[in-house]
């Protein structure tokens, strides 16, 4: 891992002008931006030589070096908090062992233009990207060389078949194996046939590709994960490999379904998951609730430190992997894993009233939890709550409703997950002040 760099929230570059940066992407003003995105953009300066404009709406920081990026990223939080009027100033932003490179996920819209398939970074760019395949900054050279061999072989006219109905190409994995998704609008015998000659093709490569998959989706929807699959719609095939992915962090193993969600930035999840035990200062008389568990990433990892863990996700591939995962783990008996939707019903039916010592561990997806579900878990009062937002701008909505019922905000740790976007992932720490009120 490499060293977190010295740097203070002030020691930023100044913008150089109020220009353009980049084609396409203008500079809001400063007083006015409350996203956190906009406040980012305003304080990046212009790129010292071009940049593909493509590129640059992907990973609008990335031509930075890395320390002028995480200054930025320091800068920007602190004018969002200040404009939001949130309490307590967040401390630095942990830097990524991988600034760049880093991550395990990625995908491409596929676009059959001819007879030369196109991979994209979304619809909106299909007008304005001349190569067939451009790279990202952010992913991996595997990654790379991948995307370039398929959109190679699947424009020749033998596989004409499958470009035709491939919606996406989405690459997974971690840093020492990848699989392939074939995202596609029907499923066949005859496109079945040419996945496999080109699955055999991948197995060849001089870093061979480790698993290959196809994946079901006739609306041609961005949502590949479960969360948002149509499961009525849903088929899955599995063309060579293991069925499984795998990562590892500290003394844990975690098996996961390819369609489940992962964390993209693998390098940093262990900084992440110390800082958590750090932050929560486990007890042995605790119990551990743990809300979107996952596969388990935090319950397995922390499970040791409690007396019990309690993980309640949806059901589907991912609840099913942390059951699983406890059999590669220390939890043994402390833990046990729940398939339900988190609704405020969920919350009553499951978590009943109890003077018992709780911590909670809040991990929604981005769009946050339903509503209703913060209000059912302060009625529980947990001592100490872990909410962790994957995107910036949805903590002032939530800080309003845990303060309103009575929590305080004890520590904000914001993580750079995304290095090279505008986006950071905020652990907040909140313990109770004072009576919840009724």
């Amino acid at each position: 891992m490499s060293r977190k760099p010295k740097r203070t929230a002030n020691a930023m570059p100044k913008p150089k002008s109020n220009k353009t940066l980049g084609k396409g992407i203008s500079r809001a003003n400063p007083a006015l931006a409350l996203n956190f995105a906009g406040i980012l953009r305003d304080l990046t300066p212009e790129p010292s030589r071009p940049v593909n404009r493509i590129t640059m709406q992907a990973a609008p920081v990335a031509h930075l070096p890395y320390n002028d990026e995480l200054k930025l990223k320091d800068a920007a939080l602190s004018r969002f908090w200040e404009n939001n009027g949130l309490p307590l100033a967040p401390e630095p932003v942990i830097a990524s062992p991988r600034p760049r490179g880093y991550r395990t996920t990625s995908k491409r819209r596929a676009i059959l233009n001819g007879s030369r398939l196109n991979l994209v970074f979304g619809d909106h760019l299909l007008k304005t990207q001349k190569k067939p395949f451009l790279e990202s900054p952010l992913e991996p050279p595997e990654h790379t060389r991948t995307y370039n061999f398929l959109q190679k072989k699947l424009s020749e006219p033998s596989y004409k078949l499958v470009a035709s109905h491939l919606n996406h190409l989405i690459i997974r994995g971690n840093y020492k194996e990848i699989a392939v998704i074939f995202n596609v609008r029907k499923m066949n015998g005859p496109l079945i046939r040419k996945l496999k000659m080109i699955a055999e093709h991948l197995q060849k490569m001089s870093a061979p590709v480790t698993a290959a998959f196809v994946y079901l989706d006739p609306t041609g929807s961005d949502y590949y994960f479960e969360s948002r699959r149509p499961d009525d719609k849903m088929q899955f095939k599995k063309l060579f490999g293991p069925a499984h992915l795998e990562v590892k962090h500290g003394s844990c193993r975690f098996h996961f379904h390819p369609t489940s969600f992962s964390q993209i930035n693998e390098s940093i999840v262990g900084k992440m998951l110390e800082k958590a035990r750090e932050l929560l200062e486990p007890d042995q008389d605790e119990r551990l609730i743990d809300l979107y568990c996952g596969y388990g990433l935090f319950s397995h990892f922390l499970a040791p430190d409690y007396r019990q863990v309690t993980g309640i996700d949806a059901e589907g591939p991912s609840i099913r992997a942390a059951q699983t995962n406890t059999r590669l783990n220390k939890s043994g008996s402390k833990t046990r894993f729940l398939a339900r939707r988190i609704t405020p019903k969920t919350i009553s039916d499951l978590l009943p009233l109890t003077t018992e010592p709780t911590t909670l561990i809040l991990d929604p997806p981005r769009q946050g939890p339903q509503r209703g579900v913060i209000d059912a878990i302060v009625e529980r009062q947990p001592a100490k709550i872990l909410h962790i937002f994957c995107g910036v701008d949805q903590i002032p909505e939530s800080l309003k409703e845990w303060q309103a019922n009575g929590y305080q905000v004890k520590k904000v740790v914001p993580l750079d997950m995304f290095p090279g976007t505008a986006n950071l992932e905020v652990m907040i720490l909140l313990g109770i002040n004072g009576q919840p009120k009724t």
